[in-house]
């Protein structure tokens, strides 16, 4: 990783043991990694090389085709984004008045 915090495209192949140019090449073609630009050139920070991980997980344990890899990231990133919306649905909850909370409590027993 360089002193910008990104990793270029061999740092990256050489951060993630399982994965070579090919498979790579792969995955941005499947458009499950989304790299991002600096000054003309494709650098990867921390969370894609965690994603190419995963992906390379995914590819090596269940040998998905590129259709199902980019399905099963699909439904991944939106279980993520849900719980986001939850987290901040229970942050703004737990500043209501303890009558409000109540209220939801009682009715979410229901």
């Amino acid at each position: 990783m360089t002193a910008t915090g990104f990793y270029s495209e061999e740092e990256v192949i050489a951060a993630v043991g399982r994965l070579d140019r090919p498979r790579l090449v792969r995955f941005l073609r499947a458009e499950v990694i989304h790299p991002a630009d600096a000054e003309g050139r494709q650098v990867y920070r921390q969370v894609d090389v965690a994603r190419i991980e995963l992906l390379c997980d995914l590819c090596d344990d269940f040998d998905l085709g590129d259709e199902a890899l980019a399905m099963v990231m699909g439904l991944i990133d939106q279980l993520h984004g849900t719980r986001g919306d939850l987290a901040a649905l229970m942050r703004a909850l737990g500043d209501e008045p303890e009558e409000v909370r109540g209220r939801i409590v009682r009715r979410l027993q229901r």
